[in-house]
């Protein structure tokens, strides 16, 4: 007599059976609840939990989870504990979505891992593996730790967005939380610029109006804003050059004029070079393209609309009046004249430069471990008076060597040349978006990693990473599905 083979569960679903390993984690509470009851009951609430999800579907509650993760992220200390500063939202659901994802693989849990993921976060992670490494030589083994700790929650941020959001609805509904996200850090600087009114976590906050023209908004910090806008921007101006749909032409528009208006607040130099590149980098990708030269018109629309709203601003005319502090940061005969005179920011960024690249000199080229590049820097005889470096590639070098630089620009150049070409090959509208916003995005970071003092932390560079490789994801989809996404 035949049988019927028992059908098997659906995607995502884990089948109802009792773990081999439950005596143990029985065993485990048990001794927590001798040794320690208050870790005893955390360990009972996150084994309840991970129970919970046993009985239903992972995936949805992990799309959620990854969203809100990216959206805390862009808030950072803003959602801070208040007690302890160093405990953000972000860190907490980091740590949650890690623990829970390995709970539901434990308890039999089945996830899908994008072929197109695996060479970019393989080399994403090698990179973060290279950087535990050199805890055996870092002088300071404690920030060692403490920065690959943070490397490692903001690179898992970036690989959870393209294995959370890898289909077109989702996609869209990710693009979506950021535009709000971008609406809520606009109206913020909008409060600064107009009203004064700041956030507890920015830098001004408390300072006069005369003092502190500057809009920092959740960032803290003029610099850091300036780059996200500078990284946001990209996405806005390829609304109106790849989409014919009015609305989404229109919201280009309005978005990419209110990154500019902000970023005209911020005096960032490092940012209004990254907004050169682009500009440059959108007309001379759509140029070069036979198939795309008509969108190239229409790029070249955008970028001059762009210049008429810049330089005129920058020149103390136009429609944006700019305080004389602002017009005095934008200049950059004001910082080769700090530079030659050895005085002011310019300074100080040159002699770190220079103490950074003799560090690097000094290991052999293995740099000085993970996190130890501030605490070399204190510790030199002439101490340029700020330890952070102020460039995240000088950054990565000093502290993870050449190695580490290399595997860094190896996933950059991975990101930037696979994103090029999908934008010149496919036929499917989001992902030539994606692919053109994310490639001229990462076009203008290579000068506007020069703002922040450092974006090791910082959450807008690590969700463009984890768009771009979403985009990779898309494009293998839509190849499967016969060039466009369903």
């Amino acid at each position: 007599m035949a049988t019927q083979a028992r059908p098997a569960p659906p995607w995502g679903a884990v089948a109802p059976r009792i773990p081999i390993w439950a005596p143990v984690a029985a065993a485990a509470g048990g001794v927590l609840a001798v040794l320690l009851p208050v870790a005893a009951v955390a360990y009972v609430v996150l084994l309840g939990l991970l129970l919970a999800l046993r009985a239903r579907p992972l995936p949805p509650v992990a799309v959620v989870l990854t969203a809100v993760t990216a959206l805390a992220a862009i808030a950072g200390p803003n959602l801070a504990v208040p007690a302890a500063p160093g405990v953000f939202l972000f860190r907490v659901l980091i740590v949650a979505l890690g623990l829970g994802v390995l709970g539901y693989l434990l308890l039999g849990g089945v996830l899908h891992w994008p072929a197109a993921l695996s060479l970019p976060a393989g080399v994403l992670a090698l990179l973060v593996a290279w950087a535990a490494a050199s805890l055996a030589w870092a002088q300071d083994v404690v920030a060692a730790a403490r920065w690959v700790a943070l490397m490692a929650m903001m690179a898992g941020l970036a690989v959870a967005l393209p294995v959370a959001f890898g289909t077109r609805r989702r996609a869209i509904r990710l693009l979506i939380a950021l535009g709000i996200a971008f609406g809520v850090v606009t109206l913020i600087s909008l409060l600064e610029i107009v009203a004064g009114v700041r956030l507890p976590t920015s830098r001004l906050a408390g300072r006069s109006a005369d003092a502190a023209f500057a809009a920092t908004s959740v960032f803290g910090n003029e610099n850091n804003l300036a780059t996200y806008l500078t990284l946001t921007l990209p996405y806005f101006l390829v609304l109106v050059v790849v989409f014919r749909d009015v609305r989404l032409r229109a919201l280009g528009l309005v978005g990419g004029a209110a990154c500019l208006l902000a970023l005209l607040f911020t005096g960032s130099k490092a940012n209004l070079l990254a907004t050169a590149l682009v500009l440059v980098a959108l007309l001379v990708v759509l140029a070069t393209d036979p198939r795309q030269r008509r969108r190239a018109l229409s790029a070249a629309m955008v970028a001059g609309l762009a210049v008429l709203l810049v330089v005129p601003a920058l020149r103390g005319s136009g429609v944006v009046p700019l305080p004389e502090r602002a017009l005095d940061k934008f200049s950059f005969s004001l910082l080769q004249e700090q530079v030659d005179q050895g005085v002011g920011s310019g300074a100080v960024r040159s002699n770190l430069l220079t103490d950074g690249v003799g560090l690097v000199g000094e290991t052999g080229g293995l740099g000085v471990g993970a996190g130890n590049a501030d605490v070399r820097i204190r510790s030199l005889a002439d101490f340029p008076g700020v330890s952070n470096l102020h460039n995240w590639w000088l950054e990565v070098l000093v502290n993870l060597g050449l190695i580490g630089i290399a595997l860094y620009v190896a996933f950059y150049a991975l990101l930037l040349t696979r994103q090029l070409r999908a934008a010149r090959r496919t036929r499917d509208p989001l992902v030539r978006y994606l692919a053109l916003a994310g490639a001229v995005s990462l076009t203008g970071f290579v000068a506007g990693s020069l703002g922040p003092s450092s974006v090791l932390t910082f959450a807008p560079l690590w969700i463009t990473f984890g768009l771009g490789m979403l985009t990779l994801v898309l494009w293998r989809r839509a190849e499967a599905e016969g060039g466009v996404l369903r």
